[in-house]
C-alpha cells in the first residue's frame, strides 16, 4: 500500500461527527425518558465489529455500509455511510459523503457534495454544500486543509446552515440567531502501524422563532472524537477511543400560557477500548470495554414544577467470537453486559427516580462474505436478564460493499 493510500485509509478511521443542526431537534426537547435501561447496551451490541471497521478503514475505494437494528416495537437504529472520491484534472477532487445516524438520541441524515482544489505548499481549499428541494434547508460551506507530508493532515471547515432560511422560507419561522457549524480535524500516522485521529464539530448557539406557537427555540451542540489505533502486522490490534457530546436546548413561550418553557442540557462521555486478533487459522476474538457517563439537567422556567438532575453511568464489557465456517460464511457468537446507575433527582421537593442498570444479552449471527469487496450480516440477540416471557431482544442486519 502506498503512503497516499495509507493516508486515505487513516482519514476514514475517524468516527464521523454529527453535530450539524437538523430541525427535527425541535421535536423532542429532553430525550432522557426515551433511553430505557438497556438502550446503550443495544447500541453496543448492534455496532460494527472491529474486523468490519478495519476493512472499511483500509479501503480507499468508493464504499457503502448500512446497519439497521430494532430498538423496540416502533424504533429502528439506522446507520448509513457512503463515500466517493473522484480525482479531476488541474488538482481538483470531487467528493460525495452521505451519513445517516438515527436513534433515540438524534435523527441525523445529511449528505455533502464537495470540490477541493490543491493550492500548493501542502495547502488545499474546498467548497461544499447540501442542496435540498426546500431552499431554506440548504447548507453551504468552505474549508481549508494543510498536509505538510503524507500521513499528517489538518483541516478546518465552516458551514452556513440553512443559509437561505430567512429569505426563502415556506413558513413564518425565522432565525433570530443564524446557525453555523465549525469543524476541526487532525489525522496523523506517526509510525506504519499507529493511527491517530481527532475531530471536533461545534454548532454555534442559534435562536429560531416559531410565531404560530408563540415559541422561541434555542440550541447549541458540540461533538468530539479521539481515536488511537495500533495494528502491528501479524499481531493483535488495539484500539482506544473517546467520544464527547454536549447539547443544550431551550423553549421559551410568551405568554407563558402558550406552553411550558424549559431549559435542558446534557453531556455524554464515552471511553472504549478493544483488543482484536486471530485464534488459530479460522477464529477471531474481540474483547472490549466501554464506559459511559451521561450527566444532564432540565429546568422548567416560570413553573412551580421542580427541575430534574440526571446522573447515569454504565460499564459495558463485551466479547465477540467469529469462526470461519466456509470461505463465504462466518458465524459470530457474542456476549454483552451493562452495570451502572440511572438517577433522576428533583431540584426541589418531588419524587426522584433511582434504578440500577443490570443488563446482559447474548448475540449470534452469520456473515455472508462475497470476497474482499462485500459482506452481509444477519444477527439476533437474547435478553439474558429477562428470558421470560419474551427472550428475543431484537436483531439487526448490516451490509458493507467496497466498490
Amino acid at each position: 500500500m502506498t503512503r497516499a493510500a495509507l493516508l486515505a485509509a487513516l482519514l476514514c478511521c475517524a468516527s464521523p461527527a454529527a453535530a450539524l443542526f437538523d430541525s427535527r431537534e425541535m421535536d423532542v426537547m429532553d430525550v432522557s425518558n426515551r433511553l430505557e435501561p438497556e438502550y446503550y447496551l443495544h447500541t453496543l451490541a448492534f455496532s460494527y465489529p472491529v474486523v468490519w471497521d478495519d476493512a472499511w478503514s483500509a479501503s480507499t475505494a468508493p464504499a457503502y455500509r448500512v446497519n439497521g437494528a430494532s430498538l423496540g416495537c416502533c424504533d429502528l437504529l439506522l446507520q448509513q455511510e457512503l463515500r466517493l472520491d473522484k480525482p479531476l484534472p488541474r488538482g481538483l477532487t470531487f467528493r460525495f459523503r452521505l451519513l445517516q445516524d438515527e436513534g433515540r438520541e438524534h435523527q441525523y441524515f445529511h449528505y455533502r457534495l464537495e470540490l477541493e482544489k490543491k493550492l500548493g505548499l501542502g495547502f488545499s481549499a474546498a467548497v461544499f454544500g447540501e442542496p435540498t428541494f426546500h431552499k431554506e434547508d440548504s447548507d453551504i460551506g468552505f474549508g481549508l486543509a494543510y498536509e505538510p507530508r503524507p500521513g499528517l493532515r489538518a483541516s478546518a471547515r465552516h458551514t452556513f446552515v440553512d443559509f437561505n432560511f430567512n429569505k426563502r422560507g415556506h413558513t413564518t419561522q425565522r432565525y433570530k440567531t443564524n446557525p453555523a457549524t465549525d469543524e476541526f480535524s487532525v489525522t496523523a500516522r506517526p509510525a506504519p502501524d499507529w493511527q491517530v485521529s481527532a475531530s471536533i464539530m461545534v454548532d454555534s448557539p442559534l435562536r429560531r422563532e416559531v410565531p404560530d406557537d408563540l415559541r422561541t427555540f434555542s440550541y447549541r451542540r458540540t461533538d468530539a472524537d479521539l481515536t488511537l489505533r495500533h495494528a502491528p502486522p501479524g499481531r493483535w490490534s488495539r484500539r482506544l477511543s473517546y467520544g464527547y457530546e454536549y447539547e443544550r436546548k431551550g423553549d421559551l413561550f410568551v405568554p407563558a400560557a402558550a406552553g411550558t418553557s424549559l431549559d435542558t442540557r446534557w453531556q455524554t462521555h464515552r471511553l472504549q477500548a478493544a483488543l482484536e486478533g486471530t485464534l488459530g487459522s479460522r477464529d477471531r476474538l474481540e474483547l472490549g470495554q466501554r464506559v459511559l457517563l451521561r450527566p444532564g439537567r432540565t429546568d422548567y422556567i416560570g413553573s412551580a414544577a421542580p427541575g430534574i438532575i440526571h446522573r447515569r453511568w454504565e460499564a459495558e464489557p463485551y466479547l465477540r467470537w467469529r469462526h470461519d465456517l466456509a470461505p463465504w460464511l462466518v458465524s459470530e457468537l457474542s456476549g454483552y453486559a451493562a452495570l451502572g446507575e440511572d438517577r433522576q433527582l428533583r431540584t426541589e421537593n418531588g419524587d426522584s427516580l433511582f434504578r440500577t442498570v443490570a443488563e446482559a444479552s447474548l448475540g449470534a449471527g452469520l456473515d455472508f462474505v462475497f470476497g474482499p469487496s462485500g459482506r452481509i450480516g444477519v444477527y439476533g440477540t437474547l435478553d439474558l436478564d429477562e428470558l421470560a416471557p419474551h427472550p428475543f431482544d431484537g436483531g439487526n442486519i448490516r451490509a458493507m460493499f467496497l466498490f
